[in-house]
């Protein structure tokens, strides 16, 4: 059995191959709509909430509360974890980590580090990705803390999204708010500076360009480095991902790259369209 147990939440869009291993949980963010709160990736889906936003209604979002942590820390106790590592999106766009951190100080008889990640997405979650390499590498608790903390120092996240109009209205927009309404239409690359916010890393006047700078900016970053790791998430363009993924493959052909859809949280600020690299970076 492994030693150490892995929190996350929804919106640390975790691989699969992480998420489902024997001790990771994920902690779901609420998604409202219709005057219904739902369970981000429980009770709906990306799909759902594409489909919302097609016909006009745009979700709200929440954190997950702190009774819903509190319960997920606890699952993880039963099973017999007595040391958790807990990684969250950053805290400079929710206080989802701070909900981790205020429900962490207040479980008995378990060590409980929470990490801001300082990114989100898939940015978040191939930190977590590398965590659980890590515990599965058998380092002790305060290695991997360590480790894990450098590594958000390094790593690097990277998004293309059609249009600003949902980060906007979700009021998640950071530094990007000087591009909205702009005439010249710039289509930006969008990252997570050192405090974890929203800001434009790159700027083109098409689609096509973005997506060039957004693989240029991943794979810089991967050339450099000696030990990383890669992933792509899309949100509801499959073709873009694609196209994405097998320049990255072609790229890097001895190296796995993770990849994945875009959480229903993560949705609604994004809006159909987003396509987002990672690269984490030991």
């Amino acid at each position: 059995m492994k030693k150490i147990g892995l929190l996350v939440d929804s919106a640390s869009d975790i691989p699969a191959e992480i998420k489902n291993q024997v001790n990771v949980e994920v902690v779901p963010l609420v998604v409202t709509a219709n005057n219904h709160g739902y369970l981000d990736r429980v009770t709906i889906q990306p799909q759902e909430v594409y489909q919302l936003i097609e016909d006009g209604y745009i979700p709200k979002t929440a954190s997950p509360t702190l009774g819903l942590v509190s319960q997920y820390i606890k699952k993880l106790q039963q099973r017999g974890y007595k040391k958790i590592i807990a990684i969250t999106i950053s805290s400079g766009l929710s206080v989802t980590n701070k909900v981790f951190k205020i429900a962490s100080e207040n479980v008995n008889n378990a060590i409980i580090t929470v990490i801001d990640s300082k990114s989100i997405g898939i940015g978040s979650g191939l930190i977590a990705a590398y965590a659980e390499d890590l515990i599965n590498a058998n380092y002790d608790y305060q290695e991997i803390t360590k480790r894990v903390q450098q590594s958000v120092l390094k790593s690097k996240v990277y998004f293309y999204i059609a249009t600003l109009k949902y980060l906007r209205i979700g009021g998640r927009i950071g530094k990007v708010a000087g591009m909205v309404g702009s005439v010249l239409n710039i289509k930006p690359v969008i990252s997570c500076d050192s405090d974890g916010i929203y800001y434009p890393v790159a700027k083109a006047r098409s689609e096509k360009k973005a997506i060039s700078r957004l693989l240029k900016l991943a794979i810089e970053d991967a050339s450099t480095n000696e030990s990383f790791r890669l992933a792509v998430a899309q949100g509801n363009d499959k073709a873009i991902s694609s196209h994405v993924l097998t320049e990255l493959r072609n790229s890097f052909p001895k190296h796995t790259i993770y990849t994945g859809d875009v959480s229903p949280a993560l949705c609604v600020h994004t809006g159909p369209g987003l396509i987002g690299i990672a690269v984490q970076i030991d």
